[in-house]
């Protein structure tokens, strides 16, 4: 009876133990955790900003800032076709001054030839 006893004993001291040890997190579990709770963290943070960001700008139903959305993509469109007009045009103005440096350079040069002969020739 006492070997019975003794092993009933042995037997939970060693399953106290082992669900003992289970219940320590190793380092990477908690390193995990603490990721898990920062991530958490951000997440209520971004809702909490947007909320905020939604009640001072007095917007609260989704519709309104997904027209909001729209009219800024609307916005950064038109935006785009005007820079790339404002290019076109400026690229057309480059090409005629250089067309008009080019004519000048030109004239320069056969002034330049005329001069040159009239001294060579005195």
């Amino acid at each position: 009876m006492n070997k019975s006893l003794l092993k009933a004993l042995l037997f939970s001291s060693v399953a106290a133990f082992g669900l003992a040890a289970c219940d320590n997190k190793g380092p990477a579990e908690q390193a995990g955790e603490q990721i898990d709770e920062t991530v958490e963290a951000a997440q209520e943070q971004g809702e909490q900003m947007a909320d905020d960001a939604q009640e001072s700008m007095g917007v609260e139903e989704q519709g309104t800032m997904e027209e909001m959305g729209e009219n800024m993509d609307e916005a950064i469109e038109e935006l785009q076709e005007n820079t790339s007009d404002a290019m076109d045009a400026t690229k057309e103005k480059a090409a005629e001054m250089k067309e008009s440096m080019d004519e000048v350079a030109e004239e320069a040069e056969q002034r330049l030839d005329e001069i040159m002969e009239d001294t060579t020739d005195q």
